[in-house]
């Protein structure tokens, strides 16, 4: 029977975090203004009921109050381009006030009502729609269509590039949510993701259209790439022969000269048989991943054993050791140049310092494991 062969690797998981503002309801909380009726429909994302309203005058001064109607916190017409949008509505004596929030609601405040038109604002961008149905919306995995091609990130108001993805090319993004934009009469919809920069996370709106769906196959200048994040063994296999972080793995491929590494053998490896965690040192990595179509996996854990316990030698150092390990296994090398029907599985991080890793192993770095 064939069987195939695993070295076992190294895996991590990702976590997303998220958070939301939690506020005290317009008619509850403490306020100057009276007979106040709610309104839900912005912050249920309800933007088919939502009412919108924009400045009559931009040339006048139209202040937004504080809920005591005791200070002023901003002149609206700083903000011209803004669309405002209705929390609540409520009267100060006989005068109607109206509760409105700018799209990210970074600024809140009462107005006058005779301060603003309902509609959207006529100028620049404005958000006319927001959604989270997935994967149309949000989720999925995408990358920029076109390297050759100016991808800008923007922010909410279309007003700031907040980076080119051009230069992004070797990562994948996932939509948190997408809103409709429209401009000049024209409606276009812009995805919100995340993007991994060397001064931390940039967040921002991309034009949906300049994204594909499906994880990057460039991992140009990337030092590490997870096992989960290729797409196929050509993928996979490309990665190695490219990344100046693969050495010891292309050198421990060429101990087996006639298997071929397999994709989904090697994130099996990663998954199922690291032997050390950075976190703890504990041999149990959980229930790992499926199996399935794959028998009779042999895992050489004291091969991840001896390359977590010798993090700092350098490349020939490891693979003797590695090669003595797999000889005293009964894997000499007569026998792996032999193992033509067999599969590879192999994952290695070798020694790239990982920030999260600070303060969980002596250097911050994760040893050669395969």
């Amino acid at each position: 029977m064939k069987f195939k062969t695993a070295l076992a690797g190294f895996a991590a998981t990702l976590g997303l975090l998220g958070l939301t503002a939690v506020t005290a309801d317009a008619a509850t909380q403490k306020t100057a203004f009276k007979n106040v009726t709610e309104d839900g429909t912005f912050f249920n994302n309800e933007y088919t009921k939502v009412t919108p309203y924009h400045l009559k005058s931009t040339k006048k001064s139209a202040y937004m109050w504080n809920d005591m109607h005791s200070q002023k916190l901003y002149n609206l017409k700083n903000y011209s381009s803004y669309t405002w949008y209705q929390l609540a509505t409520g009267y100060k004596g006989k005068s109607k006030y109206v509760q409105v929030s700018n799209f990210p609601m970074t600024k809140r405040g009462w107005v006058w009502a005779g301060y603003l038109s309902k509609g959207y604002n006529s100028k620049h961008y404005q958000v006319t729609s927001k959604r989270y149905g997935q994967p149309t919306y949000a989720g999925g995995f995408f990358h920029v269509a076109n390297a050759n091609k100016n991808v800008y990130l923007w922010d909410w108001s279309h007003t700031k590039v907040r980076l080119n993805l051009k230069d992004y090319t070797n990562q994948s993004f996932q939509k948190r949510h997408s809103v409709r934009m429209k401009h000049d009469g024209k409606q276009t919809w812009y995805s919100y993701v995340d993007v991994q920069t060397k001064k931390g996370v940039v967040s921002g709106y991309v034009a949906s259209s300049l994204l594909v769906p499906g994880k990057t196959t460039n991992h140009a200048n990337t030092d590490m790439v997870y096992p989960d994040d290729f797409t196929t063994t050509a993928d996979y296999l490309e990665y190695i022969k490219d990344s100046n972080y693969q050495k010891l793995t292309r050198s421990i491929m060429a101990l087996f000269p006639n298997t071929p590494v397999d994709l989904g053998m090697s994130q099996i490896a990663a998954n199922n048989y690291a032997d050390k965690t950075p976190v703890d040192g504990d041999d149990d990595f959980g229930e790992g991943i499926s199996t399935q179509g794959y028998k009779q996996i042999v895992g050489f854990s004291q091969v991840s054993e001896y390359l977590y316990d010798n993090r700092n030698a350098s490349n020939d150092t490891k693979i003797a050791g590695v090669k003595k390990l797999l000889d005293e296994a009964g894997y000499t090398q007569t026998k792996r140049d032999s193992m033509s029907d067999y599969k590879l599985g192999i994952y290695n991080i070798n020694n790239i310092k990982l920030p999260n890793l600070s303060g969980q192993t002596p250097d911050a770095r994760w040893p050669g494991t395969v």
